[in-house]
């Protein structure tokens, strides 16, 4: 107790100088993380507060005599024995309690065995009962809602609680073999264990997951409603035990009608998936002929009185999750507010470099542009990015190197093509200035500007280059034509000038002349050159990021 004294006292003593911090410090940051102090050491205060009680109510017990001598130091379950100690001693003072168990009367005993025994019955009332459980598809999906039978109640334990009871259900409307009740399993002779038999065993769920089985409308049955039906098997086959080839028979198949007629309680329906039923060679596809008693409406439309969660569920039984026409909208209106809002990159933008059809698909499908994903809108917004991770790292590496660099995040391959872009276009600013300062301080070029007319200076200007990143890909395949030949005629100019220079005598006019041209030639080449490399660079770069940004 005094160490938990001594505590207390540190605790106020520290909360009495963050109480005085806090009148002096202005910045944000450090009185928030002050504040946050400040509410720890208050929680901290009080739980310390509250064992220091306990410990002092229980010393007072002790020394009034009432409880027996404290023993030597306890673990845990000895300090919970003395407090449920104390509790009956407080309930036997009040008169809630009287005696060990060993004083009650017998009476008491029997009415113990006699509710355990009323607890047993009930529970034997629920075989048989029909209900509706969720089912999940071996596959995965959504869980859906199927009518269903209790077979069995799981036997209690000693310490089970009434929320703890199972249940085995066995489904009556099977639409797959997992949901098929095994035969051989009612008969006690199966083989194989729950998970492994093709057939069902019966799902144990809990008794509380129970719910009202749903009853079938047939009022609401009209020409284009799903409904699941039978098949019937051909005449003189024996569908009596459950095997692989017969399965389709003691399955139910979801069906649209096409006919009703409601006074001979009959319709006319066709299978949505087609059944091969053997007789005649005939698909199960065609229309069949059945009564109201062999078919089951999944759907009722205008059904307000269900207004609880499971009416909205992902079912396969009655309640409509259609949306009516106000409700529709309103929810896109909703929607695109929500666009409006947004100021996320376009989801897909990407693809004015490609001829993928995502982002059609996407639009025909009701998305609206600026949106997150999903049909209430609120999945995610930005799309997912490209990340290259090193060779023979591991991931742990890998998430470190990109905490590291957080804004720039080294294994995303849009911020690396991004900055080998902007490397490039400083690259070739350096360049295009370094040929601007050579092109100044060339003596020919001086000569020419000051003596020479100025036709091809106007002529190039006139020509300006193009912008090769606003450029389409068509331009850029001119323009690269351009300059393929525009190089192949100087070239073949320098092979005359080189040629017409050694028939002139070293030092003469003409040779010096002829030097010069070569020069200015050289010159012309180069730049050339230069800017065919930067188209071919865009080519390559465009093709590269298409072939990473497929759809």
């Amino acid at each position: 107790m005094d160490d938990i004294k001594t505590s207390l006292s540190q605790y106020n003593d520290q909360l009495s100088m963050v109480n005085e911090a806090l009148t002096t410090v202005q910045e944000s940051n450090e009185r928030e993380s002050l504040l946050a102090l400040q509410s720890e050491l208050q929680e901290l205060i009080q739980l310390t507060q509250e064992s220091l009680d306990a410990l002092v109510a229980k010393e007072s017990t002790s020394d009034s005599g009432e409880t027996a001598p404290a023993p030597a130091p306890k673990d845990e379950n000895n300090e919970l024995d003395d407090e449920y100690a104390l509790f009956m001693q407080e309930m036997a003072k009040s008169g809630a309690y009287e005696g060990n168990d060993q004083d009650q009367p017998e009476c008491s005993k029997d009415l113990a065995n006699s509710k355990k025994d009323d607890i047993e019955d009930e529970l034997a009332t629920l075989l048989g009962m029909k209900c509706a459980v969720y089912h999940t598809h071996k596959w995965g999906g959504q869980p859906t809602l199927h009518n269903a039978m209790v077979s069995e109640v799981i036997p209690r334990q000693n310490d089970d609680q009434f929320g703890d009871l199972q249940v085995r259900v066995l489904f009556t409307h099977p639409t797959h073999a997992e949901m098929l009740p095994c035969p051989f399993y009612l008969d006690g002779d199966c083989r194989f264990e729950d998970e492994q038999c093709r057939y069902s065993h019966g799902d144990v769920v809990p008794l509380s997951h129970l719910k009202d089985a749903i009853d079938p409308n047939f009022n609401s049955i009209k020409v284009g409603s799903s409904i699941l039906v039978k098949l019937k098997p051909p005449e003189g086959e024996d569908i009596s035990l459950t095997k692989k080839s017969s399965e389709k028979f003691h399955l139910w198949h979801r069906a649209i009608v096409k006919n009703v007629d409601l006074e001979k309680r009959s319709c006319t329906a066709k299978l949505e998936h087609g059944v091969q039923t053997g007789e005649k060679r005939k698909s199960g596809s065609e229309e069949i002929f059945v009564k109201f008693e062999e078919i089951f409406p999944l759907n009722v439309e205008n059904d307000d009185s269900s207004d609880s969660d499971d009416s909205l569920s992902d079912t396969e039984y009655p309640e409509s999750k259609t949306l009516r026409p106000e409700e529709a909208s309103e929810g896109r209106a909703l929607l695109i507010e929500k666009s409006l809002m947004n100021n996320a990159p376009a989801m897909g933008e990407w693809e004015r470099h490609t001829r993928g059809i995502g982002s059609k698909l996407m639009l025909a499908m009701g998305y609206v542009p600026g949106t997150g994903l999903g049909a209430e809108g609120a999945g995610r917004v930005v799309p997912v990015e490209a990340r290259v991770l090193p060779v023979g790292k591991s991931l742990d590496h890998c998430m470190a190197i990109s905490e590291k660099h957080a804004g720039q995040d080294p294994l995303k391959v849009e911020q690396r093509l991004k900055r080998l872009q902007k490397k490039e276009e400083e690259r070739n600013k350096r360049a295009y200035e370094r040929e601007k300062e050579r092109e100044k301080r060339n003596v020919f070029n001086f000569i020419n500007r000051t003596l020479g007319d100025n036709v091809d200076d106007q002529e190039t200007s006139t020509a300006s280059p193009i912008d090769i990143k606003q450029s389409t890909n068509k331009d850029l395949n001119i323009e690269h034509f351009k300059l393929t030949e525009d190089t192949k005629r100087i070239e073949k100019d320098l092979l005359k000038l080189n040629s017409s220079l050694s028939r002139y005598p070293p030092g003469s006019n003409g040779h010096n002349n002829v030097k010069a041209q070569i020069l200015e030639k050289n010159k012309e080449l180069s730049i050339l050159r230069n800017r065919e490399k930067q188209i071919s660079y865009e080519q390559r770069h465009r093709k590269d990021k298409q072939k990473m940004t497929v759809f």
